[in-house]
């Protein structure tokens, strides 16, 4: 946004220099990305008045001319072919230093002859002073211009300009009198208000309004509020000098008086407006309405549209006139043989402008403001400012009344919003009474307007009840009144204290001290984590083999816009996530792979009501094991992962939570091996998760070829599972003892079968271990051998090996009792 400094001393006196505004913007909010200061050291360069003009003897095109620069009259030779005697011009003289343009360096004037004739200074174009970009011929001032005054006195020429920043919520600094009541509140100033006077002077005569247009909104929602006015017998033509002046800095071209004042309104108010030619607009009609199928609209950029019946346009009786708040249509504009105008200032649905803006790829100044929101209480201000302007500057009759619409939704009143001095004050850490904020605030229009007490978490507070201008739509809350107290404070003058916070121990939540201790856990076992997109498809989930009832496979969620067919359902369980990654590792000859992962399931579930997304979510632990299992780091020997050892692993996992569970032989669930696996199930019968082999049918669908087990844990689950309580059990002060023992058994008997063989007592007994399952030579087919180690420790002294063997053969003797079971 460029803002002019000419334009801004309008409304505020600013006496500070063009930096120290600079500074004041940016800490503002409003970072000025370029300063350019135009006519600045052009100290040779003064108005001077052309004597005489005559054709120069030696050549077509150029003139030689006589110029008064207020001290002596000099001769000219000039190439422009619009000078003329009697102009008002800049004049160069002789020592002046034009500054540097189009590449080329400074350029100092100095005496010259051009084809024999002297030349003692020079006749300069705008773009020579950098005071624009046209060269068509010389600046030609007004007659009022007195010669020898300096370019830097001359109204309207000399200018600074800013060029800021203006962030989405802060429409109203789209506008120089935005910026100029930021200014005037910042170095504590009045802000002359440009409306005032004209609105008084506003004079009505004639015909009313209503009864020379009449005026029909269709389209509510896309326009909440609409006004126009009626202003006859105007004179179109070319603009007088403070407009132009003013136009031109904001890097706008004038184009006719009605069109430039429309411009200069919505630069000045950030409100865009419309000129209709009146007597262009059939039956005198205007319609807000959406556009109809096969409707076209050729807009101002001389482009021919094709609407959409998404689009809501500004019509008359016979087709749309406007794509309304982004563009005006080239029929109802205004021209040079317009008489009657008719005056639109709307409010329009920022999403609406936004959308159809999108949608024909067509960006303008009144759709970048329009989108962002202008004022929605200042639409009949600006009408009646604008239409004043215009007869003001043009002539004219402006008729009695305006036509107008507001929807019932639209507001009417400043919206209200409290402000507690004690929270401001503990947010920023200054002191701040009721009375510094009310002046504060009071100069970005925000008016208190009562004190009273706010409830907050049932207690009362003194407060502040302030009424929120329409041109500040981002004030909402008491924290956004907070932030505009900091921005008049100045945020560098605000106190660096970091808060003081009491250190206290907090317990962590128990769902996260129990995913800590499931991942510190795995980690010492030897598992890495991973961390998965969370996203699947249709195709993964009917790889796991699930039944059909299954509510991995049933309740999934699919999303609106996938990326993609790969990534277009909520997981419901993270195990296609950690299956795909050891199909990766195994791709790349990575073959030995421990996985986990606690990862999130989501499930389709019923809506309670409109606000409630339909989903339900839970976290999921997912452990995936590939290839071999190296014993230990010294002795180098592997082993296939294998159902014990995953096994082996999660009653791991579950001692450290100290949680007991029951295990169930033989899975359900579609993707594990129907004999090598168990479900896992707490004291009150609830499934605390599933792990097993992993299925022949889902290994080949994922392609992997190497030995894979998995399990499927659910952390809830095991929270509302009893823990046993943590005991301290002194340490052994005296070794132990061990026997082994190696049986035979069918293939049916488990492991814990052996085990419950086992009196529940046996005296001096600590530990029975399993250390291996043989199946192959030697052993009878459908059979295995299990070779097992029993410990023998007393807790005060060393036994003696009577007192061993005595215990280890009550042992020996309760599995020989079970005639499944062969000692060896």
């Amino acid at each position: 946004m460029l803002i002019s400094l000419n334009w801004l001393k309008r409304y505020v006196d600013l006496t500070e220099s063009a930096e120290d505004i600079s500074y004041a913007l940016t800490a503002l909010g409003f970072e000025v990305e370029s300063l350019e200061n135009r006519g600045a050291g052009l100290d040779g360069v003064v108005v001077g008045e052309v004597k005489t003009c005559a054709k120069h003897p030696e050549a077509d095109k150029l003139s030689v001319c006589t110029v008064f620069d207020g001290v002596e009259t000099v001769p000219v030779v000039c190439g422009a072919p619009n000078v003329a005697a009697g102009q008002k011009v800049l004049f160069a003289r002789v020592g002046a230093v034009l500054p540097a343009r189009n590449g080329n360096e400074e350029f100092k004037i100095k005496k010259a002859k051009l084809r024999g004739q002297d030349s003692f200074g020079m006749i300069c174009a705008e773009d020579e002073l950098g005071l624009g970009e046209s060269h068509d011929g010389i600046l030609v001032l007004g007659a009022d211009a007195v010669p020898g005054t300096a370019l830097a006195d001359v109204p309207g020429l000399a200018d600074t300009l800013f060029e800021i920043s203006v962030t989405p919520n802060r429409p109203d600094a789209l506008g120089h009198l935005g910026v100029a009541r930021e200014l005037a509140a910042r170095f504590d100033r009045p802000l002359r208000a440009p409306a005032s006077h004209l609105q008084a002077a506003l004079a009505e005569s004639g015909t009313k309004a209503a009864d020379l247009v009449s005026l029909t909104v269709e389209d509510a929602a896309g326009c909440p509020r609409y006004t126009g006015r009626v202003i006859t017998g105007v004179r179109v033509g070319p603009s007088p000098d403070w407009l132009v002046h003013l136009l031109k800095s904001a890097g706008k071209k004038s184009i006719n008086n009605v069109v430039d004042l429309t411009n200069f309104a919505l630069l000045e108010w950030g409100q865009p407006s419309h000129a209709f030619d009146l007597d262009a607009l059939a039956g005198k009609t205007v319609v807000v309405r959406k556009a109809r199928s096969g409707e076209k609209l050729k807009t101002l950029d001389g482009v021919e549209r094709a609407l959409e019946p998404a689009d809501f346009v500004i019509a008359d009786a016979a087709a749309p006139q406007v794509l309304a708040g982004v563009m005006g249509g080239e029929a109802s504009g205004v021209s040079a043989a317009t008489k009657n105008i008719f005056l639109e200032v709307a409010y329009f649905d920022p999403r609406a402008v936004r959308a159809q803006a999108r949608r024909h790829g067509l960006s303008s100044d009144s759709s970048y403001r329009f989108e962002r929101g202008v004022d929605p209480l200042a639409t009949a201000r600006v009408s009646d400012y604008l239409a004043a302007l215009i007869a003001a500057v043009c002539g004219g009759t402006v008729a009695p009344g305006r036509v107008e619409f507001t929807a019932p939704s639209h507001p009417a009143a400043p919206r209200e919003v409290s402000l507690r001095p004690a929270r401001a004050s503990r947010v920023l850490g200054v002191p701040l009474d009721a009375d510094r904020i009310e002046g504060l605030l009071a100069g970005l229009e925000v008016k208190a307007l009562r004190r009273e007490p706010v409830e907050v978490g049932g207690v009362d507070y003194p407060a502040i009840r302030f009424a929120i201008p329409g041109f500040r739509g981002d004030l909402e809350r008491e924290v956004d009144l907070i932030e505009e107290v900091a921005r008049r404070l100045d945020y560098n003058t605000l106190p660096a204290v970091l808060p003081l916070f009491p250190l206290k121990p907090v317990e962590l939540p128990p769902g996260e001290a129990q995913a800590r201790a499931i991942r510190a856990t795995l980690r010492d076992l030897g598992l890495n984590e991973a961390l998965s997109l969370r996203f699947t498809s249709r195709k993964a989930l009917a790889a796991l083999n699930l039944a059909e009832g299954d509510p991995r496979h049933r309740d999934f969620v699919p999303l609106l816009n996938p990326l993609s067919e790969e990534w277009e359902l909520l997981p419901t369980t993270p195990l296609p996530a950690l299956l795909q990654a050891l199909e990766r590792n195994q791709n790349t000859q990575e073959q030995d792979v421990r996985l986990f992962e606690i990862g999130r399931a989501f499930h389709k579930r019923p809506r309670t009501d409109a606000r409630d997304s339909g989903v339900r979510e839970e976290p999921v632990l997912g452990i995936a094991l590939m290839g071999e299992w190296k014993e230990s780091s010294w002795s180098g020997q592997k082993q296939s992962v294998d159902f014990p050892r995953l096994k082996g692993v999660v009653e791991n996992l579950l001692e450290r939570l100290r949680i007991e569970v029951e295990w169930a032989p033989g899975s359900s669930a579609g993707f594990l091996h129907p004999v090598e696996s168990a479900d896992l199930k707490t004291a009150s019968g609830e499934l605390a998760g599933v792990l097993g082999t992993l299925h022949p049918k889902t290994q080949a669908a994922y392609g992997l070829k190497l030995p894979v087990v998995v399990a499927e844990i659910y952390p809830e689950v095991l929270l509302r599972a009893p823990r046993r309580e943590l005991k301290f059990k002194p340490f052994a002060s005296h070794s132990g003892s061990t026997r082994d023992v190696n049986v035979v058994v069918a293939e049916s008997v488990r492991h814990a079968d052996i085990l419950d063989s086992l009196p529940a007592k046996v005296e001096n007994l600590v530990e029975s271990r399993l250390n291996s399952v043989y199946r192959g030579k030697g052993v009878p087919e459908g059979h295995k051998a299990l070779h097992y180690t029993f410990t023998y420790r007393h807790a005060e002294r060393t036994l003696t090996d009577d007192e061993v063997n005595g215990a280890h053969e009550t042992v020996r003797a309760a599995l020989l009792k079970n005639p499944d079971i062969q000692i060896k």
